[in-house]
């Protein structure tokens, strides 16, 4: 599945072979695999390159790795970030109020984690809540009566199984998933299967605005296969009778967008929202629809990288300690593209304890809990790679800053809090 050496890929989503290469982030280790010190030896690390589609305008990594081993065992547990609880919190008694009768709908999430935004969907009264899955060991925490679990990947199989069981569903729900899928194709088909006349698929992804005007590459790994524009989700879903009906960006994750696709011809289709419109007529005066524009973004994280280095080295020279903060697949793609090693951090800090005293891939920092941050030992700056939570992590670790600890933010750029000259 994974190719070696320079070659043209056809597009995931067209099938074009009308491909530009925007970046290549080298060889690295896959961004979520955390490891032991006796399976450094092991670990099996694989090209990532991003590449813009010429016809149908995706921007999409072209390297997939095998579901299985990018999921065997899955470290991403949404429900442990309090500001993720708050987000689906909300976002489930939203699409509840506008778009379904909780007594009688049916409604199922695809990628759903450890449930994070499934129990609040039963909350709101919703009669069938599905949520399916592939990590076996994510998906078992989900204790709760109210919902039915899949543990497996949302295949066409899986699909028709759910409809002979259920029947046409409502909504479906997709959040930090759908840019996941190594075949968008047959999950787009299976979303178009299960889905009623006038359902609706609401999905959340990271928007691909946000990655170029802020430089967030560090959005870019392995299981982050697909970076989104409305014109190429726009292209994609009219290939399977469906149509973006609506939008609505949202801030999580340094800046999401919220699609809401129906199929053509239902009681949603003929109300295309005024910000559909305008997003449309604004990606294209951007530039979505050329490669030059993903060119220079290249060009200037080349430029992020230098700066960020230039920085560590200096406070290491002034004989700083530095930790890094968010043991995330973000920050493994910053560290192995920066070349962030030993010689600049001394370990990494973490909120889950599920990652505790697991290395990093690729770079082998040590995961520590925060309370290291109490101790006589801890360190004089963090490089806080989960710097889209920042506020959150900020307010958790004031006693760190209180007593003259600092903060080290890469983006949207570099920069120290509270400031400092260095």
């Amino acid at each position: 599945m994974i190719a070696s050496g320079e070659y043209t890929p056809c597009c995931s989503f067209c099938n074009s072979s009308r491909m530009s290469k925007v970046m290549d982030f080298g060889t690295v280790a896959l961004a979520g695999g955390f490891l032991k010190p006796e399976q450094f030896a092991a670990e099996r690390k694989f090209p990532l390159r991003l590449y813009f589609c010429n016809d149908c305008f995706a921007v999409q990594v072209v390297d997939k790795v095998p579901g299985d081993v990018l999921f065997h065992n899955y470290f991403y547990f949404s429900s442990s970030i309090g500001t993720l609880r708050e987000h689906f919190k909300t976002y489930a008694a939203e699409v509840a109020a506008r778009f379904l009768t909780p007594s009688t709908a049916k409604v199922l999430e695809f990628g759903c984690n450890d449930g994070v935004l499934l129990r609040p969907l039963a909350d709101q009264g919703i009669r069938t809540v599905i949520g399916v899955d592939p990590a076996a060991n994510v998906v078992a925490t989900i204790d709760d009566p109210r919902v039915m679990v899949v543990n497996d990947f949302f295949t066409e199989e899986v699909a028709r199984r759910i409809v002979a069981e259920h029947g046409p569903l409502d909504m479906v729900m997709a959040n930090n998933v759908y840019a996941h899928v190594p075949d968008i194709q047959g999950t787009t088909r299976a979303v178009a299967q299960v889905l009623g006349d006038d359902g609706v698929f609401v999905f959340e992804v990271h928007y691909l605005d946000k990655v170029i005007s802020e430089l967030q590459y560090d959005m870019v790994y392995h299981e982050h296969l697909y970076y989104y524009s409305l014109l190429s989700a726009m292209s994609h879903f009219d290939r399977y009778g469906m149509m973006v009906f609506d939008i609505k960006p949202t801030p999580i994750h340094a800046g999401s967008m919220r699609f809401y696709v129906c199929k053509k011809g239902s009681r949603h289709s003929g109300a295309v929202s005024e910000a559909v419109v305008a997003l449309e007529a604004e990606e294209r005066r951007k530039g979505f629809d050329r490669v030059d524009t993903f060119l220079r973004f290249s060009q200037s994280v080349a430029a992020h990288r230098d700066e960020l280095l230039a920085l560590l080295n200096r406070l290491r020279s002034h004989g700083k300690r530095i930790a890094g903060y968010g043991a995330s697949g973000r920050a493994n793609t910053m560290i192995q593209y920066c070349g962030i090693s030993h010689a600049h951090l001394d370990y990494m800090i973490d909120d889950a304890p599920a990652k505790t005293g697991f290395y990093t891939p690729g770079s082998h920092f040590e995961i520590h809990s925060r309370s290291v941050l109490e101790g006589p030992d801890r360190p004089d700056y963090v490089l806080v790679f989960a710097w889209s939570f920042f506020d959150e992590i900020r307010k958790r670790n004031a006693d760190y800053l209180a007593s003259g600890g600092r903060m080290i933010l890469p983006l949207p750029r570099v920069s120290v809090f509270p400031h400092a000259d260095v």
